[in-house]
C-alpha cells in the first residue's frame, strides 16, 4: 500500500489565515490486486424510489484512510467506536466513494463524479456503472457538486476534456472560488498544487456550462441545495424533494458511520474548518433526526442510504433495509 505524506500545508486565502492540510494526509491508497487474483470491477449500484423520482447510487470505488486523518478524538474512543462497527482499530478504515445518479423524467442528475483519475487507482468505476445502468456520459444533464475535492471532482474530467459534454455544471461560488482563485493555488506547496490545478481544468472544460449557487437554492426537479460549510468552504448538501418524500444528499458532511454518529465533534484533517465542519454536522444530523428526513452519504457503507437516531447528545446510523426500499 502507498501511504501519501503527512505533511499539514497552510494557505492564505482572501487576506486571512486558512488552514487547509493536505488532502492526502494519511490517505491509504490500495493498490489493485493482481488480474488473475479477482475478476474485473463489477458495477454496483442500488435504486430508491422518492416519490416518482428515482436515486440511483453509483459505487465508484473506495480509498482507505489512516487513523491519524480522525482529529478531535481521543484514541479510548476511536477504538471503541470502530469496535463497536467490528471494524479493526489497527488497520485503516476502508472508506466507500459514491455518485448519485436522479432520475426525473427525462432529467438525469448527477451529484459529484467521483474519483476518476485523481484520486488512486481504486476508485473512477463511475463509467462502467452508468454503461451497465444503460447511462452514456451524453445524456447526463446536469450534474451538481458537493465539493470540489478529487475524489468528487475528478471523475468530471478525462483526456479528451469535460467527460459529460451536454450537462450544466452546479457549483457553489464560494467553493469555485476558493479552488480556482491563482494567489491561494499559487502561496500552496507543490504537492498540493494539483488539486487546485484540478479544479481549474474542470472550470476551464466547462466554460459557460458552469452555473454557481449560493446558500439555499431552487435548482429545479425537487433538488435545492443546502450550505453545510467547513468540510471545505463552500461544502453544500441538497435536499430532494417529490410530494412528501424527502431525502438529504449529505456529501462528506458525516464521512465516517463508525465515528461521526457517535462523536459528531470529531472531524477530518482535511476539513477546512474544524470547528465550523462539526457545528454544521451536529446540526445538521439534529434537523434529520427530529424531521425523520433519509439521508444519502458519498462516504458511507453502500449504497450510505438510511436514517439517523438520537442517542443523548449524540446520535447512531440507521441504514435503510437495502431490499425493502429497493425500485
Amino acid at each position: 500500500m502507498t501511504v501519501l505524506s503527512r505533511r499539514h500545508l497552510m494557505l492564505t486565502a482572501a487576506g486571512a489565515a486558512v488552514a487547509m492540510p493536505f488532502l492526502g494526509r494519511g490517505l491509504v491508497f490500495a493498490q489493485e490486486p493482481a488480474a488473475a487474483a479477482i475478476p474485473a470491477f463489477l458495477p454496483t449500484v442500488h435504486t430508491r424510489t422518492l416519490g416518482n423520482t428515482t436515486v440511483t447510487t453509483i459505487a465508484d470505488g473506495h480509498f482507505d484512510f489512516a487513523k491519524d486523518l480522525v482529529v478531535n478524538l481521543d484514541d479510548a474512543a476511536y477504538g471503541a467506536g470502530l469496535r463497536a462497527a467490528y471494524l479493526d482499530p489497527e488497520q485503516p478504515i476502508r472508506v466507500p466513494v459514491s455518485v448519485h445518479l436522479i432520475r426525473q423524467g427525462d432529467q438525469l442528475t448527477l451529484v459529484d463524479a467521483g474519483g476518476g483519475s485523481a484520486f488512486g487507482p481504486t476508485t473512477g468505476h463511475l463509467a462502467a456503472s452508468l454503461t451497465a445502468l444503460g447511462v452514456t456520459p451524453d445524456q447526463i444533464t446536469r450534474i451538481v457538486m458537493t465539493h470540489l475535492h478529487p475524489d468528487h471532482a475528478g471523475g468530471l474530467v478525462g483526456d479528451a476534456g469535460a467527460v459529460f459534454a451536454n450537462a450544466a455544471l452546479h457549483v457553489n461560488e464560494d467553493e469555485l472560488a476558493f479552488w480556482t482563485d491563482e494567489a491561494t493555488a499559487s502561496a500552496a506547496p507543490a504537492d498540493v498544487q494539483p488539486f487546485f490545478a484540478l479544479a481549474r481544468g474542470v472550470r476551464d472544460a466547462y466554460g459557460d456550462r458552469v452555473q454557481t449557487f449560493a446558500g439555499e437554492a431552487d435548482l429545479g426537479g425537487g433538488v435545492t441545495t443546502m450550505a453545510l460549510p467547513g468540510h471545505t468552504p463552500g461544502h453544500s448538501g441538497l435536499r430532494l424533494s417529490d410530494g412528501d418524500a424527502q431525502m438529504i444528499i449529505l456529501g462528506d458532511a458525516a464521512a465516517l458511520a463508525a465515528l461521526q454518529f457517535r462523536h459528531p465533534d470529531a472531524g477530518v484533517a482535511f476539513d477546512t474548518d474544524a470547528g465550523q465542519a462539526a457545528t454544521t454536522r451536529r446540526n445538521l444530523l439534529q434537523m434529520v433526526t427530529a424531521d425523520r428526513i433519509a439521508v444519502a452519504g458519498t462516504h458511507l457503507p453502500f449504497p450510505g442510504i438510511g436514517h439517523v437516531e438520537a442517542r443523548g447528545d449524540a446520535f447512531a446510523w440507521v441504514p435503510e433495509d437495502w431490499f425493502a426500499t429497493r425500485a
